[in-house]
């Protein structure tokens, strides 16, 4: 009998409900459906979200680690440049020039001193005629092929740390074999995420790179065009 009194009452209760709260919460509802509408559609990140942290099992897991710290740099460190540079280069021209002129003339009358005065001259030979031709047809052509390749390894400097940590790196060596003397500049910059755990950074992650190869000795001045062939390239005669 309990039982039937209470749920009587409940129903009793509902019935009884207030019609302006009822209106409330569905106005209430409204305006929380019109926001989720209004608010700007959330673009996913393309990183993986960062994952709390577990005190408790990091602190007394025998299985976790713990991350390390960003590695940070100063003006003085060190670190080694990976150099691995190719370049290839092909070219090929071909040029053809023609030129000709046809010159002709003829003298019709020319003056002459009488004993009268200024008279017209008489060409008994016939009147001196001036006809030139010229022909010039010219070709050039040249083939260029060039391959360089360099790969090498060397320590560099950190010389200065920007605000945003982009490292100013610089590094220089000398290499003497014999008579051969080699000299090797790389300068640039790069980023701080790019040097690898082994304190290497690659050459083709520098920006700005700049990298000078000075060579001296028998082999380079046997390669080495005299200076007539270099007069000559700087006349460029036809």
């Amino acid at each position: 009998m309990s039982c039937v009194r209470l749920i009587f009452v409940v129903g009793l209760l509902m019935a009884v409900q207030s019609p302006s709260a009822v209106a409330q919460t569905s106005s209430l509802g409204l305006k929380n459906r019109i926001a989720l509408k209004q608010r700007p559609p959330v673009k996913p990140t393309r990183e993986n979200p960062l994952r709390e942290r577990h005190v408790v099992y990091e602190t007394y897991s025998w299985t976790a680690k713990m991350p390390l710290p960003p590695k940070t740099y100063r003006p003085g460190d060190l670190l080694t440049i990976i150099v691995r540079q190719q370049r290839q280069y092909e070219a090929d021209a071909d040029i053809k020039t023609s030129k000709k002129w046809e010159i002709t003339s003829e003298l019709e009358a020319f003056a002459n001193i009488v004993s009268g005065g200024l008279g017209a001259a008489a060409f008994r030979r016939g009147k001196p005629k001036i006809d030139y031709n010229f022909d010039n047809k010219v070709t050039n052509k040249g083939d260029t092929s060039r391959e360089d390749r360099l790969v090498t390894r060397l320590a560099a400097k950190i010389i200065d740390v920007k605000p945003n940590g982009l490292l100013v790196i610089e590094g220089r060596a000398r290499v003497k074999h014999d008579e051969e003397n080699s000299a090797i500049s790389v300068t640039g910059t790069c980023r701080k995420e790019d040097v690898t755990a082994d304190n290497t950074v690659l050459s083709t992650q520098i920006s700005d790179l700049g990298i000078i190869v000075d060579n001296k000795g028998a082999l380079r001045s046997t390669t080495r065009r005299g200076w007539i062939p270099k007069l000559l390239d700087w006349l460029n005669p036809v």
